[in-house]
């Protein structure tokens, strides 16, 4: 092979493997670009819904902020708004004060117990029988304390409590008594009423319905951003 020759192949050789790196370095170049842009778009991706998520709590918290404020306004009226409260009683905040006297808020919350107490119930009813002056008083209703479940929970469901009251008493007395009934701190809700006698002795049998309610809980979750 002649010099010339053998220099024109070692040139063009060179070039070739010139050429061949060249290529392979920007293979290499366009790939990693290309990873580190999906790498980058990825995490740009996650910082957008971070800052979407953030602004949604934020959002949220500002919005019960305000429905505080405006809950906290309508409890200051109705909890001092008129003398008279809910039931008809004197509307204050004195400990000592009994039904139907007493401040809306602690006649609310008297209003469903979030215990199931059959035996306590019965001593409310009998009191009342026994405030008007009933004789021979008579409470009676099915004990459910074993099957109720008096526990806390999130959706809590109204039970119905049927009681039979009875006794003896006058015409005046058992006005008196149904309409403490009415007004009283637990609600009652008077369905049948049956009178034998004269207006001054009289046996007065009365079917009441009363409810139960258990608390409700809170039911918090932590939304996770993916």
């Amino acid at each position: 092979m002649k010099p010339q020759n053998l220099t024109k192949g070692l040139k063009s050789q060179k070039a070739e493997s010139r050429l061949v790196l060249i290529v392979a370095a920007a293979t290499v170049i366009s790939v990693f670009c290309l990873v580190s842009a999906k790498t980058l778009l990825g995490q740009a991706m996650y910082h957008k819904r971070v800052i979407d998520a953030r602004h949604s709590a934020v959002k949220q918290l500002n919005a019960n902020v305000d429905a505080a404020n405006a809950l906290v306004q309508q409890y200051q009226v109705f909890q001092s708004g008129n003398q008279t409260n809910i039931i008809g009683g004197k509307n204050s905040t004195d400990a000592n004060l009994k039904p139907p006297d007493g401040d809306n808020a602690r006649i609310v919350l008297d209003a469903l117990p979030s215990h199931y107490d059959f035996p306590a119930l019965i001593s409310s009813v009998a009191a009342i029988l026994s405030n008007n002056g009933v004789k021979d008083p008579s409470v009676n209703g099915t004990d459910d304390s074993g099957t109720i479940n008096s526990s806390p929970t999130a959706k809590p469901e109204v039970t119905t409590i049927t009681l039979d009251v009875k006794g003896t008493t006058n015409y005046k007395s058992a006005r008196s008594l149904i309409k403490d009934l009415e007004r009283s701190i637990r609600p009652f809700d008077v369905t049948k009423v049956d009178i034998e006698g004269s207006d001054s002795n009289m046996v007065v049998t009365l079917t009441v319905d009363t409810y139960f309610q258990p608390a409700l809980t809170l039911d918090l979750t932590t939304k996770e951003v993916k």
